[in-house]
């Protein structure tokens, strides 16, 4: 699939789900499977025109969190979607900050994904977040390590 019919998918994605919140404003505050928001699902998946249309509808969606306490910069920044991840910390920068149920931050979840700039952008938000261990005690470092990668892609 080219590039160009990725970024009409995005729109039209958009265009539906803008469509929909127009309808019915409420179904913005609706949960899926494992207390997934719409901005968990659209951030998961990498649609940043929704991200910013959900949150320019409710800001307070950033505070969602799924069941397991990981929120959408956790879930964008393990897929690698740069583009959403800039949106969250630019909407809170403070989110990085933020642990799920086993004490791990988005910089926790982005080592073990796919993008060398999401971590970057996630250190550039809050460099002592490098130093944050989770519920075991492990750094991102220690997370990268054992994933046997030296460097992050």
């Amino acid at each position: 699939m080219s590039t160009q019919h990725y970024k009409c998918v995005y729109f039209i994605v958009a265009a539906i789900v803008q469509a929909l919140l127009d309808h019915d404003p409420g179904l913005i505050k609706t949960f899926a499977q494992s207390n997934a928001t719409p901005l968990i699902s659209a951030a998961t998946r990498g649609h940043a025109d929704v991200v910013e249309e959900l949150l320019s509808r409710d800001p307070t969606q950033l505070e969602m969190t799924r069941s397991n306490g990981k929120n959408a910069l956790h879930l964008a920044a393990r897929q690698g979607h740069v583009s959403v991840v800039k949106i969250l910390l630019r909407k809170d920068p403070q989110l990085a900050r933020r642990t799920d149920k086993k004490g791990q931050t988005a910089l926790h979840m982005a080592v073990k994904g796919v993008s060398c700039e999401v971590v970057k952008l996630i250190l550039a938000a809050d460099t002592a977040i490098v130093m944050l261990p989770d519920k075991f005690g492990n750094t991102a470092l220690h997370v990268a390590t054992r994933k046997k990668r030296t460097e992050v892609p």
